[in-house]
């Protein structure tokens, strides 16, 4: 039986969002998925802005990070 749970990983660990039931032990297969980058990429950081936009501009260092995969 074929059995697929949402997990994450970090720090060299599987987290799973969920405890399968009637498995104590089983043979598992691991796909990472591509995330997507958890920083503005620096070219975007370093455009001088458009003069009409000075009030956006004057929010830069609060802009949130681009969110990455939420698992």
């Amino acid at each position: 039986m074929l059995k697929t749970i949402q997990g994450i990983y970090k720090n060299g660990k599987i987290e799973l969002a969920e405890t399968p039931e009637g498995i104590t032990e089983s043979l598992v297969f691991v796909t990472f998925l591509e995330t997507k980058p958890s920083q503005w990429p620096e070219i975007i950081m370093q455009h001088p802005g458009v003069t009409e936009s000075i009030i956006f501009e004057s929010y830069r260092d609060e802009l949130i990070p681009p969110n990455e995969i939420e698992l």
